[in-house]
């Protein structure tokens, strides 16, 4: 029997900290790697695949394919759960595990009033009217019912929750849900969840295998071939496939595809999601959707570590400067997504934080994780830059000098005026006339991925002519936040909704073998 050992990670903000501050993806991978399951004693026939046909094949033991095998074992089907990595969980290794729910039991506790209807009006207004009617209902009906099942299997939510968070545009009330170890909290009761489905027999769980394409009969799809860490090819059969595999925000080929200009964020998801979901579905007759959606996060240092700080918490002194030489959003603006949409506007993709001397004296200089010293260093290596006037500073990073000094005289009579008649910032000043000059080169950063799988109410994949692809499903983010969020992000719409929809297909995907088994 595979026996599983625990994980002791890191934390999401320190993991988050490590990627925008310039520790690459391999580096984490490794880290993951030491510190997650790893599988000592796995005796591949005592588990489902050695007793005859398997009911169910899921691809990928994340946040979504995690709950789909704890939940189709609980159901009596015969589940083998594939991992590529040598560990469980995917990004609940390291995300925030926000997870957005109304009516939930510790809502209801705090006298919050809330209704499933009113979350799915704020996600169809935040989503801009671009999320699935269907699915987004779907989940939401059944967000209080998920998160109270968290609960019992042992999941904390600190005693915050649920909360607004301004990461992300509010809610019209507070209904974001999160645990003190933030996705962590939710990793480790399923884990041995999951663990207690293994032991008994019920789930047979293989890390370290890689799915390379899917198997189709006349009618359906029939199973699988696999690659271990080896090398080693073999041919997996069962009743139906569910894929599960996560996103594509770390797959250069796919951006390059879909969204060129985005491609250059910093890489914050884990490696693995290089949307292999989306590339086996395709190469079985799948639809994609949503592929012309992508929110890439403003604010990773390009070229450095450190992050741009972002109101409420941190109002910066100085501006925001695309590469033609403008500002282009308010610079204190609360509101996530207006932020995220100005930078993704932009014709060439990244900006400038300009600021002046008295800025640099400040205890926040407006980066997390730098201080002078650190700024001094990154001039030095030529990634910030400095200059006694603006005009040289306009030099020394590309833009026209009489355009970055248009525009920081515009700014500065703002500050005189005392009202920013461009982008409405509120206390725009000090203005910007101390020298010398500097300015740091800011780009976006990459989490989660809208863009994926087509399906239907039944979470079944549909293919070019929008028919159901017989015996396969898909859930999570291999469907593509989009389904869920629309054009935006939205708190608690990837992870929650994974678990949700997770428990309903592996639901409808046993309904399904349980037909297969009668008629065969």
């Amino acid at each position: 029997m595979a026996i599983l050992k625990g994980l002791k990670g890191l934390g999401r903000r320190e993991v988050l900290k490590l990627l925008s501050f310039g520790v690459g993806a391999g580096y984490l991978n490794v880290v993951c790697e030491n510190q997650a399951w790893a599988v000592e004693d796995a005796d591949r026939g005592a588990g489902t695949a050695g007793k005859g046909v398997i009911d169910l094949l899921i691809v990928g033991a994340g946040n979504a394919g995690m709950p789909a095998a704890i939940q189709a074992a609980d159901l009596g089907a015969r589940v083998l759960l594939v991992e590529k990595n040598a560990f469980v969980g995917g990004m609940l290794n390291i995300s925030g595990g926000h997870i957005a729910g109304a009516n939930s039991k510790m809502q209801i506790a705090k006298g919050i009033d809330d209704s499933p209807g009113l979350h799915y009006r704020d996600a169809i207004r935040m989503g801009g009217y671009r999320n699935n009617s269907e699915l987004l209902k779907m989940s939401v009906e059944n967000a209080a019912s998920m998160i109270d099942w968290l609960t019992e299997i042992g999941v904390e939510f600190s005693p915050e929750s649920p909360f607004l968070e301004d990461d992300h545009e509010h809610y019209s009330v507070p209904r974001t849900h999160a645990g003190p170890e933030y996705a962590r909290s939710i990793l480790g009761p399923l884990r041995i969840e999951l663990e207690k489905r293994v032991r008994q027999g019920n789930v047979d769980l293989q890390l370290n295998t890689r799915v390379t394409s899917l198997i189709k009969d006349d009618q359906a799809v029939i199973g699988m071939e696999v690659q271990d860490q080896e090398g080693m090819k073999s041919t997996l059969r069962a009743k139906a496939v569910i894929l599960a595999t996560g996103g594509y925000g770390a797959s250069e080929k796919l951006k390059q595809k879909y969204h060129p200009k985005i491609a250059k964020s910093k890489v914050v998801c884990l490696p693995h999601a290089t949307g292999d979901g989306l590339v086996l579905a395709e190469e079985a007759g799948a639809r994609l959707t949503n592929m012309d959606l992508f929110v890439a996060f403003p604010g990773a240092i390009d070229g450095a570590s450190g992050r741009l700080q972002h109101a409420p918490r941190h109002h910066t002194e100085g501006i925001w400067v695309n590469k033609q030489g403008y500002r282009f959003v308010n610079e204190h603006t609360e509101n996530p997504d207006e932020r995220e949409k100005a930078f993704a506007s932009q014709t060439e993709f990244g900006f400038f934080y300009v600021f002046d001397d008295h800025a640099r004296k400040q205890v926040k200089l407006g980066v997390i994780g730098w201080d002078q010293g650190r700024l001094q260093s990154e001039i030095s290596r030529g990634v910030a830059k400095k200059a006694a006037s603006i005009r040289k500073l306009a030099a020394k990073i590309g833009l026209g000098a009489d355009r970055l000094d248009m525009t920081v005289r515009q700014y500065n009579q703002s500050v005189a005026n005392g009202i920013d008649e461009l982008f409405a910032r509120d206390n725009p000043g000090p203005a910007l006339k101390n020298g010398p000059y500097y300015a740091i080169p800011i780009t976006g950063s990459i989490l989660i991925s809208h863009g994926g799988i087509s399906v239907n109410h039944k979470l079944q994949v549909m293919d070019r002519n929008n028919r159901a692809i017989t015996g396969l499903y898909a859930v999570g983010e291999t469907m593509g936040c989009a389904q869920m969020m629309g054009d935006a992000v939205l708190s608690g719409m990837s992870v929650g909704p994974a678990i949700t929809l997770g428990r309903i297909v592996a639901r409808n995907a046993f309904n399904y073998c349980r037909q297969v088994q009668t008629t065969a």
